[in-house]
């Protein structure tokens, strides 16, 4: 009994984390208007162009982007 609920708990934890990458990946990159309001809200300091530039250096597809201290 106790092994059948437990391998029902892990079916169940499995599905989720799956279904969650699933819809992430699925979503696709968000551009840059998209993104603009929610980057007005936490940089309200800074300008249009500067959260363009912002957006750029953190999107961009070519080699390693210049995000130092990120992670």
């Amino acid at each position: 009994m106790k092994r059948g609920v437990f391998a029902v708990i892990c079916v169940v934890i499995l599905s989720f984390g799956i279904g969650t990458a699933v819809y992430a990946a699925g979503m696709g990159p968000s551009t840059f208007k998209e993104m603009l309001p929610f980057m007005k809200e936490r940089h309200p300091n800074l300008g249009d162009s500067e959260l363009e530039q912002m957006y750029k250096s953190c999107h961009q597809q070519e080699g390693i982007s210049n995000t130092r201290g990120m992670m």
